[in-house]
């Protein structure tokens, strides 16, 4: 008998914005990401060339990008080879992703 598959944790990215699904406003987004804590990691680039500086950005209303800095309640880099951490909050409406792949933190 074969071994039981077990898939990793969810991940988000690299690009893109997702609408938080506590908090949904149709129209704005075609993805959505559940609330909670996320390893943030830098985009993977093939060698010898390296990805755009990553960033993520929180939002409580659409636009979220840092174009609409009002609608932006945090931000922050991904730190290239330097493991961080971002939490989506339930309260949030969408988090957008540049060159950054979020995925579960256990």
């Amino acid at each position: 008998m074969a071994p039981a598959a077990h898939a990793g944790p969810p991940s988000y990215g690299s690009n893109g914005v997702f609408n938080v699904v506590t908090n949904p406003r149709p129209g704005w987004t075609t993805a959505s990401i559940e609330p909670g804590r996320y390893r943030v990691d830098q985009a993977p680039s093939m060698y010898p060339y390296q990805s755009a500086p990553g960033f993520w950005y929180r939002c409580h209303n659409f636009p979220c990008s840092a174009g609409f800095p009002g609608n932006v309640i945090a931000s922050g880099p991904a730190v290239r080879d330097v493991p961080t951490f971002m939490d989506v909050l339930p309260s949030d409406v969408a988090v957008a992703l540049a060159n950054v792949t979020l995925t579960v933190a256990n």
